[in-house]
């Protein structure tokens, strides 16, 4: 399973697959911990960032 990590409207997004799952984490909070929530998760999913 692929995860990628992207920011829209001001918030973390996690996109699997063709759906969009927004975070609580505003966009200005630092990428790790939003990895660190998505490989709690969905663990053993490959996490990918996209810019």
């Amino acid at each position: 399973m692929k995860v990628v990590i992207q920011k829209l409207n001001g918030l973390w997004h996690l996109v699997i697959g063709s759906y969009q799952i927004r975070t609580p984490f505003p966009a200005t909070q630092d990428r790790a911990l939003v990895v660190t929530y998505a490989r709690r998760a969905y663990p053993g999913a490959k996490i990918f960032q996209r810019d």
